[in-house]
């Protein structure tokens, strides 16, 4: 019965204690016995559990005192956003979680705002009240103002259990079911609409509405959609479709996460489950769609707030090992089967050989992406300088988006330029709230509006995407002293003139090293990547100039000393002509060296770029 069901998720920055929470949760309700509790049992991947993020989301079912709580475990960082929007709408509450170490951070507050935009009840809770930093009237404060609310939030201790058995009691007295939340899934009114509220349209209340609110694969089964039911029953065997892709299926087996699989017979409305679909194209299953009967395709109307995940960064990967090419494309290939958001296009470069350009929601995503195929498949990656996407519209009057430096239409023929932009939300203590000003305007920012809360100030800017991914976090951080904390989500174009920067060295263009960016900044951003390509590439055996140039005109130079060996340390004494005609000899090979001998590029200069 749907009465007796709680779906609910965690919202909580990284490192906040959510996974070690969702842990005393399986540990309280006797779903994993308490000697088989491994730490951040949901997260799967061995980098969640070192870096202390949530990266795949992670549903669980667990039986208590004769209710089914439905635990959606999301990730908090800010590059899976949609993903956990989609999540958040499969559940009618959420626990708002808040570090008593740290305080209320950004993501947390972007998060709760999605929660309360989809009308979900909120649960405040304090965590890690047992830690010696913690500050737990401060955090209880913050929370009160951020809710607005005169109730005092619930203590816990995730790591010892303390005060989550009321957590669990609060779940189930807190939180409507299923069939009690006012939230509408569609405000239409017309026969196969459905309502998520008060009651279900007669004519709609025996039809299948599912939704997809992620997907994994494995080898052997396919395709696996994580669902939940809205509201009809499913049945396994039953033939489906998907509204926004026309895909159609065969329910072979449906059943709960308990953690793991458990198979059953019929899911319900309210529940939240999993498909075993068949297919074998992740991206045929997308976040966010809605499934149902084919035979009532005709009858239902998709669930609002979908959209396809569009990839946000983009990197060059080239192997280390050029003979490697082909096994980081099957590597990626492997890597695409559970992350549909990853996007892949093969490159050519004359001087780092063949390689893929690949799409990512964000940084994080391309570290983790890095990471896993130096990790599962031994294949380390030189990255190339981290783009966006940026839009030209021409003098014909045609339209071009694109990502890459060698795509970069001919400034003559471009009309008008434009960048990415995002909206950009930082919470930061109230002495480093100047520094933090005063950084954003550095990178092109516009103030929005500065909100205080307790003794935490949320600054709200309209920042350039391409700042944000490469300069802001670490420069952030750094200026922070560590107290502050971001999250960001895209808004729109802005319009820019825009300008590529080429990289010279030894008077040969090095076009993987080329860079997009705005006029206003071409100078400065030039010296600085001359600057750190000086540091970051070793001296060798000739002189390397360094020149950073737009079209034919040259913005910055730097210039590497070669090595120089002592030839004329041997001489004591005589005359200065036998010194000076060993100097000249020598000086005739460095020329000849200079005019033959390639670059040695290493890693760390194009990481350099990267950070300019």
């Amino acid at each position: 019965m749907s009465n007796l069901i709680r779906n609910f998720s965690i919202i909580a920055h990284i490192d906040a204690g959510k996974s070690t929470l969702a842990d005393r949760f399986l540990e309280i309700t006797g779903t994993v016995q308490a000697n088989k509790i491994t730490p951040q049992l949901l997260d799967s991947n061995p980098i969640e559990r070192e870096r202390g993020i949530t990266i795949k989301l992670a549903p669980v079912s667990m039986n208590y005192k004769g209710y089914t709580l439905n635990l959606i475990d999301t990730p908090g960082h800010v590059d899976f956003n949609y993903e956990v929007e989609r999540a958040l709408q499969a559940c009618e509450g959420a626990i708002l979680l808040v570090d008593a170490t740290k305080g209320v951070q950004a993501q947390t507050v972007a998060n709760l705002r999605l929660a309360k935009n989809l009308g979900l009840t909120i649960i405040p809770i304090v965590n890690k009240i047992d830690a010696p930093l913690a500050e737990v009237h401060a955090a209880s404060r913050q929370i009160k103002q951020l809710l607005g609310v005169n109730y005092e939030p619930l203590l816990v201790s995730a790591k010892t259990g303390e005060g989550v058995e009321s957590l669990l009691q609060k779940i189930i007295s807190d939180l409507p079911s299923p069939k009690e939340s006012p939230r509408r899934l569609s405000e239409a009114k017309s026969p196969g609409i459905l309502l998520q509220g008060d009651s279900l349209l007669d004519s709609t209340k025996d039809l299948l509405h599912a939704l997809v609110f992620n997907s994994t694969f494995d080898t052997h089964l396919g395709v696996i959609a994580f669902v939940k039911i809205i509201s009809g029953d499913l049945k396994s065997g039953d033939k489906m479709s998907f509204l926004s892709s026309g895909q159609s299926l065969i329910a072979s087996e449906i059943g709960i996460f308990s953690p793991g699989r458990t198979k059953k017979e019929i899911l319900t409305a309210g529940n939240v489950g999993y498909i075993i679909t068949g297919l074998k194209d992740i991206r045929n299953v997308l976040v966010g769609d809605t499934l149902c009967l084919t035979s009532q395709i005709k009858l239902v109307s998709p669930i609002p707030g979908f959209r396809k995940i569009h990839p946000n960064v983009f990197l060059d990967f080239y192997p280390a090992d050029g003979s490697q090419y082909r096994d980081l494309v099957d590597a990626l290939e492997k890597l695409k089967l559970n992350d549909s958001s990853l996007t892949t296009q093969g490159i050519n470069s004359p001087i780092l050989g063949q390689g893929v350009k690949v799409g990512f929601l964000g940084m994080l995503h391309s570290e983790v992406v890095g990471e896993r195929l130096e990790r599962e498949f031994g294949l380390p990656v030189i990255s190339v300088s981290p783009s966006v996407e940026y839009k030209v519209k021409l003098r014909s009057g045609e339209e071009k988006i694109f990502s890459s430096p060698s795509d970069f239409p001919d400034p003559a023929i471009i009309s008008q330029g434009f960048e990415p932009m995002a909206a950009v939300n930082i919470v930061v203590t109230s002495p480093y709230v100047g520094a933090v000003m005063e950084l954003c305007q550095e990178l092109r920012g516009s103030l929005v509006d500065v909100s205080y809360l307790d003794e935490l100030v949320e600054i709200d800017y309209f920042l350039p995407l391409i700042e944000v991914i490469t300069a802001l976090h670490d420069s952030l951080k750094s200026v922070s002293q560590g107290f502050g904390s971001m999250n960001y989500e895209l808004a729109g174009w802005q319009e820019a003139e825009l300008v590529k920067l080429d990289v010279l060295l030894n008077h040969e263009l090095f076009a993987p090293m080329s860079v997009i960016t705005v006029k206003e900044k071409a100078y400065y951003k030039g010296k600085k990547i001359s600057e750190k390509l000086k540091e970051a590439i070793p001296r060798q055996q000739f002189e390397i100039p360094i020149q950073v140039a737009i079209g034919g005109q040259i913005v910055a130079r730097e210039t590497i000393k070669a090595y120089r060996k002592d030839v004329d340390a041997k001489l004591h004494g005589g005359d200065f002509t036998r010194n000076l005609k060993l100097l000249n000899k020598q000086k005739k090979g460095k020329a000849r060296m200079k005019q033959f001998g390639k670059v040695s590029v290493p890693q760390e200069a194009f990481l350099a770029i990267a950070k300019s």
